[in-house]
């Protein structure tokens, strides 16, 4: 019994480095001249950048246009 513990404990453990961390996510950042936004996500650099893009375009006035200015991980 105490062996079958022992293997869930490592197996518990490994899997805490395996997990995506919060330092591992995409972020990204969007301005336009009035406004900005930013986006995140664990996996997906599309998701981070469209949200970033949504976030500044709910802000800008109509006839402007929000650009992705950075992203990073």
């Amino acid at each position: 019994m105490i062996k079958y513990l022992a293997i869930a404990a490592v197996a518990a453990g490994s899997f805490l480095f395996v997990s995506p961390q919060p330092a591992e996510a995409y972020k990204c950042f969007a301005r336009s001249p009035q406004a900005s936004g930013w986006g995140y996500h664990d996996y997906s650099l599309g998701y981070a950048r469209r949200r970033a893009l949504s976030e500044c375009a709910v802000r800008t006035p109509r006839g402007y246009t929000c650009y992705i200015t950075s992203c990073h991980r």
